[in-house]
């Protein structure tokens, strides 16, 4: 029998099912080649039908493809949809992470300012101490410019002493020692410590004298503004003569600044000045 050959509508419907078969394939990986396969899948069956052969396989081949084309759009569609759920997880995980970055950084510039409240706690364990000024006045014969402890932290008398001296740009030595860089003069740093230690061993009315300098130390510049923390401790107290030996440590924020091995001090009574 005569084979009629395919008609060009016939046709068309082959290419369209091939190709369709072939978009469907990729749609797969990707949604948007999946709706044009799907596309051309539907637009296939709307060619003009006329009579001829039947063509199943390729007619099959078509619907085939429109099928795969759909599934493809299903894979595709989830496909999309898992890409977008990971980009937005990824965008808010950079916006936490930026988050936090500008919390550590504010944290960061909140840590290096410190309120006067909070350098002020600083002292707060150090209290009052046990002698002010007007109480070591009482002790001392010492008067301005040359009483030079302003405050007494720990006191066991005859044993040992903690006290404090605050250093202020204000003080008639620093007029000379020196103009344009004062530096409290070491003598007076010694001084200090010898007035500390005569709050130890005297009473009201008593006199310290120095009779002997031993081993002395100077560790660091001591500038208006310190705080010069000192400590003595007697090593040895002769009373019958009035003879102490004594040592001494001075510290600035945390700083040795200056260490005395041994001094030696005269205590005069009061009842010996008569």
């Amino acid at each position: 029998p005569k084979v009629t050959p395919p008609s060009r509508a016939h046709q068309r419907h082959d290419i369209a099912g091939a190709m369709a078969q072939r978009f469907g394939a990729v749609a797969a990986a990707t949604a948007v080649t999946a709706i044009l396969g799907l596309s051309l899948a539907f637009l296939a069956p709307t060619a003009p039908k006329l009579r001829a052969p039947a063509q199943p396989t390729l007619r099959g081949g078509s619907a085939a493809g429109g099928a795969v084309g759909g599934s493809g759009l299903g894979v595709g569609v989830l496909l999309g949809a898992a890409a977008l759920g990971a980009g937005v997880r990824r965008a808010d995980t950079a916006r936490r992470g930026k988050d936090k970055d500008k919390e550590k950084k504010e944290k960061d510039e909140d840590s290096k300012w410190r309120s006067a409240e909070k350098i002020s706690e600083l002292t707060e364990s150090v209290g009052a101490g046990v002698c002010d000024n007007i109480e070591i006045a009482k002790i001392l014969p010492h008067r301005y410019p040359f009483l030079l402890v302003d405050k007494v932290i720990h006191l066991e008398k005859m044993k040992r002493a903690v006290g404090v001296k605050n250093v202020t740009a204000n003080e008639p030595q620093f007029t000379g020692h020196f103009p344009d860089r004062p530096i409290m003069p070491g003598v007076l740093m010694v001084e200090a410590l010898a007035q500390l230690a005569g709050v130890v061993c005297m009473k009201p009315g008593d006199q310290v004298l120095f009779a002997g300098i031993d081993g002395v130390k100077f560790r660091r510049p001591v500038v208006p503004g310190d705080t010069l923390v000192m400590e003595v401790e007697i090593l040895k107290f002769r009373e019958k003569v009035g003879i102490a030996k004594i040592k001494g440590i001075g510290y600035v924020d945390g700083q040795k600044a200056i260490e005395v091995k041994e001094f030696t001090c005269a205590l005069v009574k009061e009842e010996a000045q008569k």
